[in-house]
């Protein structure tokens, strides 16, 4: 399947030289992850995470006046159209992100394809994925996952993110069981403010302890597992990762799609591999 077939065409993006405060409203209304940056002939210039906007929030000055351009990513990360599924798998992983700009070839931007696309497209078997089915959850997901306890605060929990560059953090009281998954979201909705406005919370919210604002006794998935099912899950349920957890409700790991497309980049290559035909010797 072609990206042109997947991607979103139209697609709200950001000026350069507009102030942060624009793209943090427009991130949070729309609950965008990410926001391509353009120029004024609709050339992709850049590209801005929610992420970009915490680091720049722990900075001094006012955070909302800063101009796109000086906290975006350049060069920005784009695909073409007539590139392949498997190839956006391959760049997502690569560079650690979770949705391309799909540009023309003078670099203009004709739609975005993100993670959820990409394993859309699997889950709908629009790829030549044979053995999904077969792979059990354990072979792909991240093992010993970064935890936070349950007395943590949710100034902690911010700061582990942020440190960690991830947006889930799974929940466990004194026993190591799981209790709950506080992610990005819930951190924001806990501190009723925007990326930005993130560092000015009040004392008492920050102090709060993690059990207030998790998801308690969130969707789980079992080492065992197959990964076709879970692929389920991420589409239907628009989850971002899945705590996993043995036969003895220990959690031995977390899915996230980042995981998901790091088996789908190794095992398209190794399938080409394997029908390759063979070159002549010399």
């Amino acid at each position: 399947m072609r990206i042109a077939e997947l991607m979103t065409k139209n697609v709200v993006t950001v000026r350069e030289w507009d102030e942060l405060g624009l793209s943090s409203d427009l991130m949070r209304f729309r609950r965008f992850r990410h926001i391509p940056v353009v120029d004024a002939h609709q050339r992709v210039v850049g590209m801005l995470s929610r992420m970009d906007l915490v680091e720049q929030a722990s900075r001094p000055g006012n955070p909302r006046l800063i101009p796109v351009y000086d906290v975006m990513h350049r060069p920005p990360i784009t695909i073409a159209g007539e590139a392949r599924v498997e190839e956006a798998a391959e760049l997502m992983r690569k560079h650690k992100v979770h949705s391309v700009p799909v540009t023309d070839a003078e670099g203009v931007l004709q739609g975005i394809v993100t993670d959820s696309d990409v394993l859309s497209a699997v889950a709908g078997t629009a790829m030549p994925v044979r053995d999904l089915s077969s792979v059990p959850v354990a072979r792909v997901m991240t093992p010993d996952p970064i935890t936070i306890d349950t007395d943590a605060t949710l100034g902690e929990a911010a700061g582990a993110l942020l440190e960690g560059g991830f947006r889930h953090l799974p929940v466990i009281d004194a026993d190591q069981k799981l209790v709950g998954m506080l992610s990005e979201r819930d951190l924001r909705s806990a501190f009723g403010t925007d990326f930005l406005d993130w560092t000015s919370v009040e004392q008492s919210r920050l102090d709060d302890v993690v059990t207030n604002a998790m998801v308690p006794d969130p969707v789980i998935v079992r080492a065992r597992s197959r990964l076709m099912d879970v692929v389920d899950v991420f589409t239907d349920e628009r989850i971002g990762a899945l705590p996993v957890l043995d036969e003895d409700d220990r959690l031995v790991g977390i899915l996230s799609y980042v995981d998901v497309l790091v088996w789908l980049r190794d095992h398209v290559r190794a399938e080409g591999a394997e029908t390759a035909p063979a070159q002549p010797s010399p």
